[in-house]
């Protein structure tokens, strides 16, 4: 080998073991910048975490959803809460003992808006707990139509025809209501019913003649009442004379007013005091009057119907028969009334203390010192 080829040789080795060291250092010094002393160890094998699928924004680009957390509703204020509207409370099924009461001012007006902590009941002295209360135009209502149609009302059934007929179309769909006739004895023109075309039909069946049965026609209506299916009951009678047919009699027919439990509005026709009109003569025996020839008989029992009234919480009309007889809207007026009270009233029930069937006195007070308050003054509870 010739010295040339010889040094190249030296040379080139040389370069490789200069190469070999200044790799080495340069993996050192990368070891101690990194932290590590002495042999790396073998690197750990990592998962590979897949990314949830991401939504996309109209752009295209993606949308990191971060899931929202279920919030509380938030709690009302304290000055929130006094203005909610309270809880409605389970209603308590209505009691056996219910009275109806009418409030008015002292001109005469209805008082509406009245509540539970308005009124006081006592039976006998008894304060009673009212467990339900109710008004009038929310109370359905069983009604029962008393109409004389005995002789003397000939000139007058028209009048009585139509504010009868307006009367029931002024009731409430829910109300019920039967009709009687009475002359010289008491019949069913139409049964309970809520239909007012049947009611129409019985009032066109009107037909006068024959004498008075009052007595009679107000107790078969009391009975028919039992009948009925709404806890407030009311009985409308309408008459131009006094009793003169009736099987009856008058202390009968208070007695089982009294003990009902049913308002009483009565309208009476004509003048209280005896009288006969010109044309015929006539006696009287009694409570009952005889016409001879052809007078008429003008006198009605006003002093029964009112009492009537006043012990159940009805109202009593007199109406002057000349009035009736000019303008067929004064007995309208009068049984519009009567419509417009129903729904002015107050339905009042409690739970009696006392037992069996006997007649407990019941009055009703009101803590309001400027109304005036109409109610009945009794009832006795039915036998089963």
């Amino acid at each position: 080998m010739s010295r040339t080829s010889l040094f190249a040789s030296l040379v080139c080795g040389a370069g490789l073991v200069l190469l070999s060291a200044t790799q080495a250092l340069t993996q050192e010094r990368t070891l101690q910048t990194e932290g590590w002393q002495g042999k790396r160890p073998p690197p750990v094998e990592q998962r590979t975490l897949t990314p949830a699928p991401q939504r996309l924004a109209p752009s295209g680009k993606q949308v990191l959803e971060i899931p929202v957390q279920p919030q509380r509703p938030a709690l009302p204020s304290p000055s929130q809460q006094a203005s909610l509207p309270p809880r409605p409370q389970p209603l308590r099924p209505p009691p056996k003992q219910l009275v109806t009461v009418t409030v008015t001012d002292q001109n005469g007006g209805y008082v509406p808006g009245l509540q539970t902590g308005d009124f006081v009941v006592y039976e006998g002295d008894t304060r009673q707990e009212i467990t339900y209360f109710n008004t009038g135009e929310n109370e359905p209502v069983s009604l029962g139509l008393i109409v004389d149609s005995s002789g003397s009302m000939q000139n007058k059934i028209g009048h009585a025809r139509h504010a009868l007929q307006r009367f029931i179309n002024s009731i409430k769909p829910q109300d019920e209501g039967f009709l009687v006739g009475f002359s010289a004895q008491p019949f069913v023109l139409q049964d309970f019913t809520d239909s007012r075309m049947l009611l129409a039909q019985g009032i066109g069946l009107l037909r006068p003649r024959g004498g008075t049965s009052l007595y009679d026609a107000i107790l078969t209506g009391l009975r028919r009442m039992r009948q009925g299916k709404h806890r407030k009951k009311a009985l409308i009678v309408m008459t131009d004379g006094m009793d003169t047919a009736s099987l009856s009699s008058l202390a009968q027919t208070i007695a089982v007013s009294q003990r009902a439990g049913v308002l009483i509005y009565t309208i009476g026709i004509g003048n209280p005091h005896h009288r006969l009109t010109p044309g015929g003569s006539g006696f009287a025996i009694g409570p009952f009057g005889v016409v001879v020839g052809g007078g008429r008989d003008d006198r009605v029992d006003s002093r029964t119907l009112r009492r009537l009234s006043d012990e159940t919480g009805g109202r009593h009309f007199l109406l002057n028969t000349r009035d009736v007889l000019s303008s067929r809207t004064v007995l309208d007026t009068a049984t519009q009334t009567i419509s417009r009270e129903l729904r002015f009233q107050y339905s009042l029930g409690y739970m009696s203390s006392g037992s069996g069937n006997q007649y407990r006195s019941v009055r009703v007070e009101s803590t309001r010192p400027d109304v005036v308050v109409r109610t009945q003054k009794g009832y006795a509870v039915e036998k089963e």
